[in-house]
């Protein structure tokens, strides 16, 4: 009888360990940056647009509406002599579905367990692994937000992953598998309430396995109330936002 309690308890204690090592396999299961970012000479997605800018003397605030495309273009040597791919922008107005002109370009730096993106001379850690709910990284480690004030903004952002693996919808279609990467979500003071200083600071960006990136949201604004300069009061020059919503790839 003492053997049987004996075997018994052994064969629980192996079943627990076995448990434990299957849970914590499926914890660190996850996907790979190179599928949710696939770089390749030629491939491109198209997106629709929405800037957000601020007009008259920066006083009022509007959205303007464009398409754009993003090719990856080529695949080159980036400032540290690694490999890296140009992306090239295209855009065009929401109605003249013709006139493509250049905007700007990107260099993407894919690395072992992280991926690189040069916009404007800064440096974004776009993803790094493992991508899996609730990891996080410093993805703006590499840009020296206290040299410029209008980057003071950018400093400490935290990155972190969210809903990984699941479905994503934009409009009537749903992508299958994707990751939401939250990079900030900062209010200070009331957004509506113009008689006061307030800052809003959101972004994230939602990437669809074998597709890249297919929906992104970045605003930064700054609202200084009214004074004897400025007697409706502005929004600091340095002000900006854009939406990027997929519409095809190929």
């Amino acid at each position: 009888m003492q053997k049987r309690v004996v075997v018994l308890v052994l064969l629980i204690s192996l079943l627990a360990i076995i448990w434990q090592g299957c849970s914590e396999k499926e914890q660190i299961s996850t996907g790979l940056i190179s599928e949710y970012y696939p770089l390749q000479k030629g491939k491109f997605i198209t997106y629709r647009m929405d800037s957000t800018v601020y007009v008259n003397l920066n006083t009022i605030k509007e959205v303007h509406t464009y398409i754009i495309q993003d090719w990856v273009d080529a695949e080159i040597t980036d400032n540290l002599g690694r490999k890296a791919y140009r992306i090239r922008r295209l855009i065009r107005s929401n109605i003249d579905t013709t006139q493509w002109t250049d905007n700007a370009s990107f260099v993407v730096t894919p690395l072992d367990k992280s991926l690189e993106y040069l916009d404007n001379n800064l440096r974004f850690i776009k993803l790094q692994e493992p991508m899996r709910d609730n990891f996080t990284w410093k993805g703006n480690n590499y840009i020296n937000s206290f040299s410029d004030q209008d980057l003071q903004y950018l400093d400490n952002w935290e990155y972190f992953y969210e809903n990984t693996n699941q479905p994503f919808t934009l409009g009537s279609k749903t992508f299958q598998e994707t990751v939401l990467v939250n990079q900030r979500d900062e209010v200070f003071n009331n957004p509506e309430d113009k008689t006061t200083i307030f800052s809003v600071d959101k972004s994230k960006e939602v990437f669809s396995k074998s597709i890249g990136l297919i929906y992104k949201d970045f605003l930064h604004e700054i609202w200084q109330p009214p004074n004897s300069t400025s007697p409706g009061g502005y929004y600091e020059p340095s002000s900006y936002g854009i939406r990027l919503t997929y519409l095809n790839h190929n």
